[in-house]
């Protein structure tokens, strides 16, 4: 009742894949200076979690024992999640623009 402890769940997180809460970003010096350039970095990464999960994907079909069955189904999921959240960000900024442009 009275312990003190912040996280009594706390879990080991022994790999690097593993996420990590409250970690630092990969490189801190790195900053985006126009929303374009942050666009287009964030696009690019939503295209390199889908090449990884395809080149997985293959790579489990032609060398199963080479790779995980898990990795695979993360990596699918990460690129379905960068993807459904880009449609959906794509979609507000088209409805906002709609809503900007309609006179009424």
């Amino acid at each position: 009742l009275g312990s003190t402890t912040a996280n009594p769940l706390k879990l080991s997180t022994l790999d690097e894949r593993h996420m990590q809460i409250g970690s630092a970003p990969k490189d801190p010096e790195h900053m985006t200076t126009t929303f374009a350039q942050a666009l287009n970095e964030a696009l690019g990464n939503v295209e390199g979690l889908s090449k990884k999960s395809e080149d997985l994907t293959t790579k489990a079909i032609y060398d199963p024992d080479s790779v995980e069955a898990h990795e695979v189904i993360i990596a699918s999921q990460k690129a379905r999640f960068a993807l459904n959240l880009t449609k959906t960000i794509a979609d507000g900024a088209v409805r906002t623009f709609r809503e900007l442009t309609n006179p009424r």
